[in-house]
């Protein structure tokens, strides 16, 4: 019999205020991949072409009426009197994160939202209008290519994970909805960064697990300091490590240096922290005040560590 854990959540889309044509559009798209109404690769094109017609629309548009063009105070071209290729990308992907959250790990609806990432990914690359060279005439335009710059989205996943995990938001309660959502959304972007889409790693909750002192292991970690507190973290942070492409993805990013960069407060990936997870797993896997699930979870994530450092 399912559990409520193993059941989706609902879908929450608080980003799109305005409530227009396009956020409507936007919110259609979502909706329809979690309820399954249209196949990923349909929302993909259909993402795409929305973007291609609008701004190419706007674009001439404006070369036809240039008189629309508006200007700051300083008599810089406002983004509304651009063809704003990028910001319909936005409009799409502010709210993106929001899915993440809702099917369990490896849910077909969570392998939708993957499909529909690599959907994107596979349509040829082309450019479209998205604003004008700083003093020139709006046939001076400078173009974004769909879709191989990637990077708009990161930042979002980072604000869509500080929407789930915040001090008091109810992760630490075993089997509440913060919890279920925040493991959801690891999983989730542990995925999304396999498809090459966004290198979620400086949002992974693994990084909350690692001790804040220079003693390890321990409980005492950026997020909480209590075993009977930091089961949903584990849950969580687990999902990079009990998957096998997902294991394998972190131990070959792992490889590649012993520590982290100090300078780069993003940098997530090494052998060091590699080694320093392991402890972490070991420990909560032994420690029977932490959540029965969480510990499960720390004992799967340690048998699947070593198992891919055994496959070369």
């Amino acid at each position: 019999m399912a559990t409520e854990q193993d059941q989706p959540a609902a879908l929450v889309l608080t980003l799109y205020e305005d409530d227009d044509a396009d956020d409507q559009f936007c919110k259609g798209l979502m909706k329809a991949l979690v309820d399954d109404s249209q196949t990923p690769s349909q929302v993909a094109a259909n993402l795409d072409a929305w973007i291609v017609k609008e701004s190419s629309s706007r674009l001439q548009k404006i070369i036809d009426q240039p008189d629309l063009i508006a200007k700051d105070e300083d008599g810089h071209m406002l983004r509304t009197s651009m063809p704003n290729a990028s910001g319909y990308v936005e409009r799409f992907f502010q709210s993106f994160p929001s899915l993440c959250s809702v099917f369990p790990p490896h849910h077909d609806g969570q392998t939708r939202i993957i499909q529909f990432l690599e959907a994107l990914l596979a349509i040829p690359s082309h450019d479209v209008p998205d604003c004008f060279v700083e003093g020139g005439s709006p046939k001076d335009v400078k173009k974004i290519t769909l879709w191989s710059d990637r990077g708009y989205s990161t930042e979002y996943i980072r604000i869509g994970a500080d929407a789930i995990r915040y001090p008091g938001s109810g992760i630490e309660t075993p089997g509440s909805e913060p919890e279920i959502r925040w493991r959801n959304y690891q999983s989730a972007i542990a995925r999304i960064t396999l498809t090459g889409f966004s290198e979620c790693g400086f949002t992974s909750a693994l990084r909350d697990i690692l001790p804040s002192g220079k003693k390890d292991p321990s409980f005492s970690v950026r997020v909480t300091s209590k075993p009977d507190t930091i089961g949903g973290h584990v849950l969580a942070a687990a999902q990079w490590l009990i998957w096998p492409d997902e294991a394998r993805y972190v131990y070959q990013q792992c490889k590649k240096k012993e520590k982290v960069d100090k300078k780069n407060p993003r940098d997530t990936w090494c052998m060091e922290n590699w080694g320093i997870w392991k402890a972490q797993f070991q420990f909560f896997a032994l420690d029977e005040k932490i959540d029965p699930r969480a510990r499960q979870a720390a004992k799967k994530a340690i048998d699947r560590m070593a198992e891919v450092e055994t496959e070369e």
